[in-house]
């Protein structure tokens, strides 16, 4: 019995890093641009991504700042990503107002051309928050650089 549940336990543990695997991937590997990528004539065009997180265990804080000018296809990637309608139309703010204690707060600053900025906050606890906003801070803390580390 004990090596058959060894033996499950491992296959499971296996399928789970392979999902994740595959998933980090989906997020690091460049994609080609579409129609939809490419700005419009008053479309704004972000220039810069900041994410900050806070909280923790620790509570100490971690930055992650991206360019198009330091980070190649990755960066640029990430910067048309920002500049999509879809995450304009972000709310200000995803999960809960007052987070418990221990859990992680991300607030999300992209700055864009002529110095508008856009400013999202949301949190582990977050239930809430669209896929766009969880993709860009993964890819954000994957090509970000990190003054503080």
């Amino acid at each position: 019995m004990r090596t058959e549940t060894g033996r499950a336990v491992r296959r499971l543990l296996a399928a789970v890093a392979l999902l994740f695997g595959i998933a980090t991937a989906a997020l690091v590997l460049p994609q080609a641009a579409t129609a939809a990528d490419v700005p419009g004539p008053k479309t704004p065009v972000a220039n810069r991504v900041e994410l900050v997180r806070t909280g923790g265990f620790t509570g100490i804080p971690k930055t992650w700042t991206v360019d198009a000018e330091h980070f190649g296809e990755d960066g640029a990637r990430l910067l048309r990503t920002v500049s999509k309608p879809e995450f304009l139309a972000l709310d200000d703010h995803y999960g809960p107002k007052n987070p418990c204690c221990d859990f992680f707060e991300y607030t999300l600053t992209v700055t864009y051309n002529g110095g508008h900025t856009k400013t999202v906050t949301t949190s582990e606890l977050a239930t809430d928050q669209p896929e766009i906003l969880t993709d860009v801070i993964a890819l954000t803390q994957h090509i970000g650089e990190s003054p503080q580390s």
